[in-house]
């Protein structure tokens, strides 16, 4: 899924300048002194409780986790709605295997018993995949999450990365059998998505929900479009009012709870972009385009560099706490 990201852009006044004499931006300071956690309760418990069907199958399974067969098949069959992605996910989880240390282990394998050449690893998806289609893996696998050191792979890996490892143990497995000792490990290691992305998600789902809150409330005429490409920046867009033909306003979002390298990529995107909207305003005096951003998540206060030249290529800016701009900006230049 793509990160999320606003960027609003609106055009209906006959020159930039009167817009802004219209209507004022918040300063820097204060979109960065808005910043904050996404706070949804409602969300938060829903996203706690889409963990329930996962933590139950492997209450109801666990028992057979030190049968071969038995934990083959449990990784590689759907269970109702929970994919075999899902539940090796899962399951490497609760013996203590982290995604990344998986990624080592199958790289071992294709590098040591299949004798492959390559040059990049497998992703988690890819890898239960594999083990659904190739026995020879699967079954490597299998042996060494049940036995450890005492497997063909468990040989060659370091005691740490199997410190966990206890399937052969009954009280391990009794704690499998517990619902609150296997959803505490799911929730920590966020198995059912990504606690961030699912926020990510969110954000947009607020900005729907008050757009379409404002045209209940204010204008009934009010119209947009969401994810659609629109040609001017040849780039998937999140909101379009009125709608890709001849947009109005562009919204895009970007949450962060943590701070990486994405954000600066994510500055450079909306850096070039405004560039591309202000060359258009030049040449267009009659549809000009302006660029509203929403930026919000405590990621953002430690990249406040990027945030800069974010703010700096945008005509406004906003996010949960400023959610009033959205409105603000309809009020004045949309109806």
């Amino acid at each position: 899924m793509i990160q999320p990201r606003f960027l609003i852009t609106i055009s209906i006044l006959s020159s930039l300048e009167e817009f802004e004499t219209r209507m004022n931006k918040i300063t820097f300071e204060a979109w960065k002194n808005s910043m904050s956690f996404m706070l949804d309760d409602v969300f938060d418990n829903n996203f706690l409780k889409s963990i329930t069907p996962l933590t139950q199958l492997i209450n109801s399974s666990c028992r057979n986790f030190n049968d071969p067969l038995m934990l083959a098949e449990f990784l590689t069959t759907n269970s109702g709605e929970i994919s075999p992605i899902v539940k090796l996910k899962a399951f490497i989880s609760v013996i203590g295997l982290s995604e990344e240390r998986l990624k080592r282990v199958v790289s071992l394998v294709r590098f040591k018993f299949f004798s492959e050449d390559f040059r990049s690893e497998w992703s988690i998806n890819k890898i239960s995949n594999v083990i659904n289609i190739n026995q020879k893996l699967r079954t490597l696998l299998v042996e060494f999450f049940i036995n450890g050191r005492n497997s063909k792979i468990g040989m060659e890996m370091p005691l740490y990365y199997m410190r966990n490892f206890n399937l052969l143990n009954d009280d391990f497995l009794n704690d499998l059998s517990e619902f609150s000792y296997v959803n505490r490990i799911l929730n920590d290691n966020e198995i059912q998505g990504k606690y961030s992305n699912e926020v990510g998600a969110h954000v947009e789902l607020i900005i729907k929900n008050k757009l379409d809150k404002y045209k209940e409330r204010v204008n009934n005429d009010l119209e947009y479009e969401v994810q659609k490409e629109f040609q001017l920046l040849n780039k998937n867009i999140d909101f379009l009012i009125p709608g890709v033909k001849s947009p109005v306003i562009l919204i895009e979002s970007s949450y962060n709870i943590t701070t990486g390298s994405g954000q600066s990529k994510r500055a450079d995107q909306l850096v070039e972009l405004y560039g591309i909207l202000m060359r258009h305003n030049a040449n267009h005096s009659t549809s000009k385009i302006i660029m509203l951003n929403y930026c919000d998540g405590f990621g953002w206060v430690g990249r406040q560099r990027d945030l800069q030249r974010i703010y700096d290529s945008s005509d406004f800016v906003f996010n949960q706490k400023n959610l009033k701009v959205l409105d603000d900006v309809l009020n004045q230049y949309y109806l």
